[in-house]
């Protein structure tokens, strides 16, 4: 079990997350949920809604592009994402502005995640409202 200061720390070094004081920090680290993900484990799937956001504590994940051309699936590795980084979050808020999933991302090893489902972040931006404006803006 992740400790609430670790959940803290991790929060504190998004980007995303920056602007937020302590108190809202801690108040958001507790609607993460700790979850294991075993290798080779598709975590997000490219085109689907984005319910969800992950912190990664541990393990190693490969971001990718899939495509179907004439019956060939083509998958495109686009890059890693390892301890410290994010599914679903970019430095400015949250990555897909459609609320679609923009790419598929896969365990490479076994994971330990920090998961955010949206309707629980959705309740933290009601309760802050500057908060869902912070995440919505667009990337420059």
């Amino acid at each position: 079990m992740i400790e609430e200061t670790t959940k803290q720390e991790l929060l504190k070094k998004q980007k995303v997350f920056a602007r937020l004081n302590h108190q809202e920090i801690e108040i958001l680290a507790t609607l993460f949920r700790e979850q294991d993900i075993k290798s080779g484990t598709t975590i997000v799937t490219e085109g689907e809604h984005v319910d969800s956001v992950y912190l990664i504590l541990e393990g190693k994940a490969d971001v990718r592009h899939v495509t179907l051309k004439d019956g060939q699936l083509n998958i495109q590795s686009l890059t890693t994402v390892g301890q410290g980084g994010s599914i679903g979050l970019s430095e400015t808020g949250f990555y897909s502005l459609t609320g679609l999933r923009t790419a598929t991302v896969v365990a490479l090893t076994d994971m330990v995640v920090l998961r955010l489902s949206i309707a629980a972040f959705n309740g933290f931006a009601l309760a802050y409202p500057h908060v869902k404006e912070m995440v919505s803006q667009k990337q420059t």
